[in-house]
């Protein structure tokens, strides 16, 4: 993973200094096919703004492979249904588009509204007309089991 790790940071490297944006850590992990937390990527130095840190690409490979023993650092399929079962208020495995659409938009690792948006379209099952969809597919899709 050295190698990948270093290859996907020199996508990265806009100036050819051997340095990647700490801006952009949360992307080479998801680059690398990591699902790791924003908290996990910030503990290792991500930060807000372009152009604030930089580290060279060794020390990213450093990161990477914290990140991979770090706890708590992805969610598995079982938090994701269990979570989702929070808002199943008829426990009949439906819940409200638009409280999934808030959980993504709004809490843990943002996702910006257009692409929630483009995520539904690919993976949820159309909302009946009382506005609740069936979470399990999206669930199974969004993690490649379907």
């Amino acid at each position: 993973m050295p190698r990948l790790s270093k290859k996907i940071c020199d996508i990265y490297d806009w100036d050819g200094k051997g340095e990647l944006d700490l801006f952009f850590l949360g992307d080479v992990m998801y680059a690398l096919g990591m699902n790791t937390t924003k908290k996990v990527c910030v503990g290792l130095g991500q930060t807000d703004e372009e152009g604030k840190k930089f580290a060279k690409f060794d020390d990213i490979v450093e990161k990477v492979n914290a990140a991979k023993v770090a706890p708590d650092s992805s969610g598995t399929y079982a938090d994701y249904v269990e979570l989702l079962k929070l808002y199943d208020k008829n426990n009949n495995g439906t819940m409200m588009l638009a409280e999934l659409e808030n959980i993504l938009a709004n809490l843990g690792d943002e996702i910006p509204k257009e692409d929630v948006q483009k995520l539904f379209a690919e993976l949820c099952d159309p909302e009946d007309e009382d506005g609740f969809f069936p979470y399990m597919p999206f669930v199974d899709r969004l993690t490649g089991k379907a």
